[in-house]
């Protein structure tokens, strides 16, 4: 009963953090999620180095920040696409860090290094292009849409643990997440896209053929995110990937369906409303 309550004083406060991230203003908004996102990709490096691997840590937070960075000043200032030019430079001092690495593991070190960039980095600062999805120059910030993303996100959770822990019987992938299960994830497609058919009826109207198809094929992506993120940790032999979020984990593991619903839920969005 205590696990339960801290977990969900826990994910109350991080709901309420993130929303007010989402419409205190752009700044307040990279701030977090900048914050979060760097945090994140601590924890994967993290990993890998209890895995033997020792990636460049701070070469790979320095260019993943700077990624997100001029994703958010290309979206809300209006800054010149050249800017991302300056990632040319950061991603060729990674190999060329490897060069100095006497451990025989320069190109796993390497290799993770990268990886932490794409897998994490990437799909953070493509929220930059969720909350402002108009690709006609004006700027115009739509934090309702990126709110709708991640209340699909949380809803499938919620459905997905209320589902499997009262119904759940057969496993998904047992020997990478043993209680995830067919039917919790059932449940949480179902809760998932309720709840996008309500918030898209009264914050952003797109249709009910739209709302339905885009909150399962995000909720599809967030389950196939999640599960990686369970086969990165089973692969390296530990639980959570940190302990900063009590009942939950790390922020990793918090966000790790976000990862591969972001880009999916941007492509759909964006075409969309740029119709």
């Amino acid at each position: 009963m205590r696990k339960l309550l801290v977990r969900s004083i826990t994910g109350i406060i991080y709901i309420a953090l993130t929303i007010v991230s989402i419409y205190a203003g752009k700044f307040a908004f990279a701030c977090f999620f900048g914050i979060v996102l760097t945090y994140s990709l601590f924890e994967f490096y993290r990993l890998c180095q209890k895995g033997g691997y020792k990636p460049y840590m701070f070469l790979g937070i320095i260019t993943a920040l700077y990624l997100f960075t001029a994703t958010f000043m290309f979206e809300n200032q209006g800054a010149n696409v050249n800017l991302f030019f300056g990632l040319i430079p950061l991603a060729m001092l990674i190999p060329i860090r490897s060069l100095f690495t006497e451990d025989g593991k320069s190109v796993e070190n390497m290799a993770y290094t990268l990886l932490g960039i794409v897998y994490i980095g990437l799909p953070f600062s493509i929220l930059n292009n969720i909350i402002t999805p108009l690709n006609d120059g004006s700027m115009v910030r739509m934090p309702n849409i990126l709110l709708i993303f991640f209340a699909i996100l949380w809803a499938n959770d919620s459905g997905a643990y209320l589902a499997g822990s009262t119904l759940g019987r057969t496993k998904m992938i047992e020997s990478i997440s043993p209680r995830k299960t067919w039917e919790g994830a059932v449940g949480g497609l179902i809760l998932a896209i309720a709840t996008a058919l309500i918030m898209f009826h009264y914050f952003y109207p797109i249709g009910l053929f739209h709302s339905i198809a885009i909150s399962a094929l995000t909720v599809v992506a967030g389950t196939f995110g999640d599960l990686s993120e369970s086969m990165v940790k089973r692969h390296f032999k530990v639980k959570d990937s940190g302990k900063i979020l009590p009942g939950h984990g790390g922020l990793l593991d918090r966000f790790d369906s976000m990862l591969f619903a972001a880009p999916i839920f941007y492509i759909y969005i964006s075409m969309i409303v740029n119709l």
